[in-house]
C-alpha cells in the first residue's frame, strides 16, 4: 500500500495537471452517456431511452449539488477525504453497469417490464449522484487555481473528452451479444466515472496542497449579480437542451450518433482555442463579458432560425448543442474565477451554479422529449422557436447583462484584485504553484508597471485602481462599473492621477504605462 501511494505521489509530481483531469473524465462520462455511443443496442429506434437516462442523470446530479449547499461544512470535509471520490466513482459506475445489464439482450427478456423500468431509473440516479459528487470535488480543485490556469486545465479536460470519445468509436466493434453495444463501449461507460473518481482522489498527492481559500461559507458573501447569473444559467440550459432533445426524440439513433461526432470534432477545436487563449493572449484582451454576450447572441440566432431551414434542421440542432457545450465550459471557468477571487466556498458556488445548469438541462430534456411536439402543434413550430429565442435574449440582456458580469467580478473589498488583474498574471509564474509566505508573488510586467508608477507618484489605492483601468483603455463609465463606484468619483480620481503623473489625456497615460512596462521586461 505504501509503495502504491509513493508511486501515485511521484506520478502527480511528474504531471501536476493529473488530478485536474478528473473534470475531463467526468465530462466524457456525461457525453458518452447522453450521446448513446456506448450503451444503446440495435433495437433502439428512437431517442426515448436516451432522453430518459439523460433526464434522470441530470436531475440527480443537479439535485445533489443544490442540496449540498445546505450542509456546506459537512460536504466540504467529506469531499476532502481521500476515499470520497473513489466511492462516488464506484456508485456512478454501478449505475452505468445496471443500465448495461438491463439491456434488451441481457436481463430484459428475463424480468417483467416494471422491474426493468425501475432498475433503469435506479441506474440513472446512481450514475448522476456519483458524477455530481465528483463535480463538487472538481469545483474545489479548480476554484483554488488562478484564472489562466483554470482556462488551460479546462482545455486539457476537453482534449481528454475528445480522446475518450474517439477511442470508443475507433475500438473494435465486437459485442458480447450480437446486436448489443460493443465491449469497448460498455467498458468506457462503466469505467470512466471510476477513472474520474480516482483522478480526483489524486489531489491528496499534490506537492503543494490546495489551500483552503474560503473565508465565508454563507450565501451572503456572493453579490446579487451571482443570483442573476443563476437565473440565466437555468433558463439557457433548459431551453437549449429542450431544443436538442426535441430533435433527438424524432431522429434515428444513427443520425444522433453522427451528429455527436460532429459536435465532438468542434469540441476539440474549442479546446485548442482555449489552450491558445490561456498561453498566448494578453490579459487585457481576455474579456469574458464580451464572450458571454457572443455566446448568447449566437444561441438566440440559432434557435430562432431552426424553423426557417427545415433541410438543415438536424444540423442546426447539433450546433445548438455545441453552443450549450461552449456555455458549460464558460460557466465552469466563471464559477472557478468567483471562488478564487472572492475566497468563498466552492461547494456553494459550484453547488448553486453547476447544480442549476444540470437541473435546467434535465428539465429541458424532459420538456423537449415530452411536450415540445405538443407545443409545436398548438402554436406552430416557427412561433414556438421564436418564443424560446426571445426568452434567452431577455435573460441574457435584461436579467444578466455584460454590465452585470462586470459587477460580479468587482473587488469585494479595498485592495482585492479584479478579474482583469488576475487574468493579467503570467501563466508561467502561476504554474510554479502558490508563493511561500517569505517569497514575493510574481506578477506580469503590466502589474509591475502599475505598482511602480503608484509608488513613484504616491498614488492612493483607489487612484491605483483607476490608473489600471485607464491604462487598459476603459472609459469613465466602464471604470465606474468595474470598481463599483460612481462616475463622479472616477472623474475625481482621474483628475488626481493626471495631475500626479503630469499627463493631460488618456493616450498620454497609456503611453507612459507602455514605456514603464517595456522597461520592466
Amino acid at each position: 500500500m505504501a509503495e502504491t501511494k509513493n508511486f501515485m505521489a511521484k506520478l502527480v509530481r511528474a504531471w501536476p495537471a493529473l488530478p485536474y483531469m478528473a473534470l475531463g473524465a467526468l465530462l466524457a462520462s456525461v457525453y458518452i452517456a447522453s450521446s448513446g455511443t456506448a450503451w444503446l443496442s440495435d433495437s433502439e429506434t428512437n431517442g426515448g431511452n436516451l432522453s430518459v437516462l439523460t433526464v434522470t442523470t441530470s436531475l440527480s446530479a443537479g439535485g445533489l449539488m443544490l442540496l449540498s449547499t445546505f450542509a456546506v461544512p459537512r460536504v466540504r470535509s467529506w469531499l476532502e477525504r481521500p476515499t470520497a471520490c473513489l466511492w462516488a466513482g464506484a456508485v456512478s459506475s454501478l449505475g452505468a453497469l445496471i443500465v448495461i445489464l438491463i439491456g434488451p439482450y441481457y436481463l430484459t427478456p428475463m424480468l417483467p417490464y416494471p422491474v426493468i423500468r425501475s432498475l433503469f431509473f435506479i441506474g440513472g440516479i446512481l450514475f448522476g449522484v456519483g458524477l455530481g459528487t465528483i463535480a463538487l470535488r472538481c469545483g474545489q480543485l479548480y476554484g483554488a487555481l488562478p484564472p489562466r490556469q483554470v482556462i488551460l486545465y479546462v482545455a486539457y479536460s476537453q482534449f481528454a473528452v475528445g480522446a475518450s470519445f474517439f477511442i470508443v468509436l475507433g475500438s473494435p466493434a465486437w459485442a458480447p451479444v450480437p446486436g448489443g453495444p460493443s465491449l469497448a463501449g460498455m467498458a468506457s461507460f462503466v469505467l470512466l466515472p471510476l477513472v474520474a473518481g480516482v483522478l480526483a482522489s489524486f489531489s491528496r498527492h499534490i506537492e503543494q496542497p490546495t489551500p483552503t481559500l474560503a473565508r465565508d461559507h454563507s450565501r451572503r458573501s456572493l453579490p446579487k449579480s451571482f443570483w442573476k447569473l443563476l437565473a440565466v444559467v437555468f433558463v439557457f440550459s433548459c431551453i437549449v437542451s429542450s431544443v436538442y432533445a426535441s430533435t433527438v426524440a424524432v431522429s434515428s439513433i444513427e443520425t444522433t450518433l453522427s451528429g455527436s461526432r460532429l459536435v465532438m470534432l468542434a469540441r476539440m477545436l474549442l479546446a485548442l482555442v482555449l489552450a491558445v487563449v490561456a498561453v498566448g493572449i494578453e490579459g487585457d484582451r481576455l474579456n469574458f463579458g464580451k464572450l458571454y454576450s457572443v455566446v448568447m447572441v449566437a444561441s438566440v440566432a440559432l434557435v430562432a432560425c431552426l424553423s426557417l431551414v427545415t433541410v438543415l434542421h438536424t444540423v442546426l440542432a447539433q450546433v445548438v448543442s455545441l453552443s450549450s457545450v461552449v456555455f458549460e465550459l464558460f460557466l465552469w471557468c466563471i464559477l472557478a474565477f468567483i471562488v478564487f477571487q472572492r475566497r468563498t466556498s466552492a461547494v456553494i458556488v459550484f453547488g448553486y451554479g453547476y447544480g442549476a445548469y444540470q437541473l435546467g438541462n434535465g428539465i429541458g430534456w424532459l420538456f423537449g422529449a415530452q411536450l415540445v411536439g405538443t407545443l409545436f402543434g398548438t402554436v406552430g413550430e416557427a412561433f414556438a422557436y421564436m418564443i424560446m429565442a426571445l426568452i434567452v435574449l431577455a435573460c441574457a440582456f435584461l436579467i444578466f447583462s455584460e454590465r452585470e458580469f462586470d459587477r460580479l467580478f468587482a473587488p469585494g473589498e479595498e485592495g482585492a484584485p479584479s478579474l482583469d488583474e488576475l487574468l493579467m498574471r503570467d501563466l508561467a509564474a502561476e504554474s510554479e504553484g502558490p508563493a511561500r509566505e517569505d517569497e514575493p508573488v510574481r506578477k506580469g510586467r503590466f502589474g509591475l508597471a502599475i505598482e511602480a508608477l503608484a509608488a513613484d507618484y504616491q498614488l492612493s489605492p483607489r487612484e491605483t485602481d483607476v490608473l489600471r483601468c485607464l491604462a487598459m483603455g476603459y472609459n469613465s463609465s466602464t471604470t465606474a462599473s468595474k470598481l463599483s463606484i460612481s462616475w463622479n468619483t472616477v472623474r475625481t480620481h482621474t483628475r488626481n492621477v493626471y495631475g500626479k503623473l503630469g499627463v493631460h489625456s488618456q493616450q498620454e497615460l497609456i503611453a507612459m504605462v507602455d514605456d514603464v512596462t517595456a522597461a520592466e521586461g
